[in-house]
C-alpha cells in the first residue's frame, strides 16, 4: 500500500508498491540483509528508518494474506518487520480489538476509536527476536483536536483515510505515536482508503456487529 508514515520527530517514511520506480532500490536494501525475501511474497516495501523501540534501522513490508494463515483471515493488514542490523524479522498483523471504550488502555483519550491491536506471528524457519513480544501496536481513529493535544499530530477531520497508531510496551508504557496517511502521489489501492469497510466486514464475520455500530455512531467516519 502507498502510505506515508510520520513519526513523532517529524520524519516521513514512504511505502512503495512493487509497481513503483522506487521499489527496486528499497527491495535491494532489504535483500542485502534478508536474502530469503522474495518479490512474490512482498506486496510493498517501506523505506528504512530507525525504529523507536529497537533503535536500529527497520523496514516494514506488506505481505500477501496467504503467507499468514491466521484465524480465518480475520485481520486487517499483514506485514513483516525486518531489523536490518540484527537480521531478524517477525510477521505482524493488525488484528481484532473487541474492547468497549470504557475498558480502553490509559493512553487512549476519550473520543478515540481503537480499530486493531497487533498480532505477532513467528515463522519457524526464520530468525527472530523476543523483543518483538515486548510491545504492541494499536491503530486508532480520532478527531483533530485530540490528535493535536494528546498525540502530537495535525489531521484533517474531513479526510477519513488518516489513522494514528500507538506503539505501547506490554506494561502499558507508550513508546511513540505515529500518523498514517495515503501517499496521493502514487496510484495504489491502499488499506487506508478502505479501513472502515475492512473493519465492518470483520465485525460482521465475527458476530461483533455492536462494534461496527459503535464506529458508525462515533462521528469519525
Amino acid at each position: 500500500m502507498a502510505e506515508i508514515l510520520t513519526l513523532n520527530n517529524g520524519s516521513e517514511i514512504r511505502n512503495y508498491p512493487n509497481s513503483h520506480d522506487n521499489w527496486n532500490t528499497n527491495f535491494s536494501l532489504l535483500q542485502n540483509s534478508f536474502d530469503w525475501v522474495t518479490e512474490n511474497d512482498t506486496v510493498s516495501v517501506q523505506e528504512p528508518f530507525v525504529h523507536e523501540y529497537f533503535n536500529e534501522r527497520t523496514m516494514r513490508t506488506c505481505i500477501p494474506r496467504r503467507v499468514c494463515n491466521y484465524n480465518n483471515d480475520n485481520f486487517g493488514t499483514s506485514h513483516r518487520i525486518h531489523l536490518l542490523e540484527s537480521n531478524v524479522s517477525r510477521i505482524m498483523l493488525s488484528g481484532e480489538y473487541w474492547v468497549e471504550q470504557n475498558d480502553y488502555p490509559s493512553w487512549a483519550e476519550n473520543g478515540i476509536f481503537i480499530l486493531s491491536k497487533s498480532v505477532w506471528i513467528t515463522e519457524d524457519d526464520k530468525p527472530t527476536d523476543n523483543r518483538f513480544d515486548e510491545f504492541e501496536e494499536f491503530y486508532f481513529r480520532c478527531p483533530n483536536n485530540i490528535a493535536q493535544n494528546s498525540y502530537g499530530y495535525t489531521i484533517d477531520d474531513d479526510n477519513d483515510t488518516i489513522l494514528l497508531s500507538a506503539l505501547v510496551r506490554t506494561n502499558g508504557e507508550v513508546i511513540s505515536y505515529r500518523k498514517h496517511e495515503v501517499n496521493n502521489d502514487i496510484v495504489d489501492d491502499s488499506f487506508l482508503n478502505n479501513w472502515a469497510a475492512v473493519y465492518f466486514a470483520i465485525a460482521r464475520k465475527e458476530n461483533k456487529k455492536q462494534f461496527a455500530k459503535n464506529l458508525f455512531n462515533s462521528g469519525l467516519l
